[in-house]
């Protein structure tokens, strides 16, 4: 999967609203190389660079410590700890897992959300650079902004255990897997095959 910095061909300003959601906010698309978003932008490939290492790093322990079955209570985000604001740095509000095919249904992507991940389908599935990262105002023109920044995320050769082909997981992660995410579509994934989008949110100060 290519990647680059700028959004290629959505580069400029794209105002989108939400068709589904009875009181959506509206969002724009703001080129990541904008000055005006730097400090926004190198916060979220900090963090997100973080918290990639960090999944990776505690699914490889528990798998070596506890097993499999243990790895997959904890290979998501649902007790990742915020970190603290720092003066003057815009403050972190969320960090969120989202994709096309969800293995979790409170993982279900918001209408910004889903434009984030129909940008990257669409340049896979057209043959061109993915964006590296995206930035995207959420909220009214003059009104309170949330700022979110996105990057699209792979699978290791590590999740193929939970997240490979159907006939290839062990029967003990198949039931794990069964009783927890009984509407689970997240299978049959290949190495380093795209798998959804990291989301980091701030408020800007």
């Amino acid at each position: 999967m290519k990647t680059c910095a700028g959004l290629g061909l959505f580069i400029g300003l794209i105002v989108a609203r939400a068709a589904t959601d009875s009181s959506p906010l509206p969002f724009t698309w703001i080129d990541p190389a904008d000055p005006t978003v730097l400090a926004i932008r190198e916060s979220g490939e900090r963090v997100m660079d973080r918290v990639g290492h960090t999944m990776v790093y505690e699914v490889e322990r528990a798998v070596m410590e506890q097993g499999l079955s243990h790895a997959i209570a904890i290979s998501h985000l649902k007790d990742l700890v915020l970190p603290r604001p720092e003066a003057g740095q815009p403050r972190i509000t969320a960090i969120r897992h989202t994709s096309l095919i969800l293995r979790n249904p409170a993982n279900q992507p918001d209408q910004a959300e889903q434009a984030a991940l129909e940008i990257i389908n669409s340049a896979i599935h057209g043959g061109l650079d993915v964006p590296a990262i995206l930035v995207q105002r959420l909220g009214p023109p003059n009104g309170p902004s949330e700022w979110r920044v996105y990057r699209a995320i792979t699978t290791k050769p590590i999740c193929l255990q939970c997240h490979g082909p159907l006939e290839e997981l062990l029967p003990a992660v198949r039931s794990i897997l069964n009783s927890k995410y009984p509407e689970d579509k997240a299978i049959s994934y290949t190495a380093y095959q795209w798998r959804g989008v990291l989301r980091v949110s701030f408020e800007k100060p």
